[in-house]
């Protein structure tokens, strides 16, 4: 017969088995939990342990997946306060290419839809699959701020991103689920920012880094985004918002060679990372390998880490049946050819 745990989340205990996982045993007791993928991918179920142990989920944060950590003692754990998920209608209001391959997809809400800067949301065009997408800040400040924006990178075979322009367009319904994710803005701390983007990744890490300039204008950031080419940076416009900041140092990286500009830096946003300090506050999105690279930068400073990699949903093709034999199987994906987070 297996032993009986007593788990205190916030202000709630109920008993679990030794051995259940936290996120079902929570659930089972009436506890929700924000959660969305279960297979410790997302972030969304993150929860801090006070006291006690569990086994699997560590998460380099200091935090743990509850979908993967496993009751092996009474325990104490705290989840943040953060926007109940929710699901609500909504119409694209526009569509503008901001680079060869990137779309700014403007999706007004029927109602009031929260979400913390960094999170991400579940976005389904009438007629297509669910696709994820961080909301972020205007790139130009002169813009309206009561849209939600999201950063598409289109791919020529993709289900949801090659319809944008075309059968997806301007008036188009979409159903908006979330928010989820564990990589969102943290207030009040006054550690300096490091935040790393690739590619499409520098939505939810621009929503951040508005955010906390918005909170101190003073504050120390180092912001690190790269893309593949020249043109691919179309972050610029609010880069240079940014660079007001009097203790701000934005680097832009460029990963194919190019004549054009000396102020961007050939190779990857890892090549030029700052040296990193404990008491840093690092936040990362894009591919999972660069992301990857910073999370095991930010491990070996001692600094505290936020990411979320991004795995192209339109890039993946269905398992052969000799794949699916094999046993191969494919990351739950967050976002479509962004650093999808």
């Amino acid at each position: 017969m297996t032993k009986l745990c007593q788990v205190r989340i916030n202000d709630e205990t109920f008993a679990a088995h030794q051995g259940d996982l936290l996120l079902d045993a929570a659930l089972m007791n009436g506890i929700e939990v924000p959660h969305d993928c279960r297979s410790g991918y997302c972030g969304t179920c993150k929860v801090r342990v006070l006291g006690g142990h569990t086994f699997g989920g560590a998460s380099p944060d200091g935090l743990v997946h509850a979908c993967q950590a496993r009751v092996i003692s009474d325990l104490r754990v705290a989840i943040e306060d953060r926007p109940p998920a929710a699901e609500v209608q909504g119409r694209v209001e526009t569509l503008t290419q901001i680079a060869p391959d990137v779309f700014e997809v403007c999706i007004a809400p029927q109602q009031t839809f929260g979400y913390l800067p960094g999170q991400y949301v579940s976005v389904q065009f009438r007629g297509y699959p669910a696709r994820h997408y961080s909301p972020t800040a205007p790139l130009d400040a002169r813009e309206p701020r009561d849209v939600l924006r999201f950063h598409v990178r289109t791919f020529a075979r993709g289900r949801v991103s090659s319809a944008l322009g075309r059968g997806i367009r301007p008036g188009h319904r979409a159903k908006l689920t979330g928010p989820h994710g564990a990589a969102y803005f943290r207030p009040r701390n006054a550690s300096r920012f490091v935040l790393v983007a690739s590619g499409t990744g520098f939505a939810p890490i621009w929503s951040v880094a508005d955010a906390a300039m918005r909170e101190w204008p003073e504050r120390e950031l180092s912001l690190i985004a790269g893309g593949r080419t020249l043109q691919s940076l179309y972050m610029i416009p609010a880069l240079c918002q940014l660079a007001h900041g009097p203790r701000v140092t934005i680097t832009l990286t460029a990963s194919q060679r190019q004549n054009f500009t000396r102020a961007v830096r050939l190779g990857r946003p890892t090549d030029w990372l700052p040296p990193l300090r404990a008491d840093d506050l690092v936040y990362a999105a894009g591919a999972p390998a660069m992301v990857d690279a910073v999370i095991e930068a930010a491990r070996a400073a001692g600094a505290t880490c936020f990411a979320d990699p991004f795995a192209p949903a339109d890039a993946w093709q269905e398992p052969t049946l000799l794949e699916r034999a094999a046993g191969w199987f494919a990351p739950r994906a967050r976002a479509e050819a962004r650093i999808t987070p």
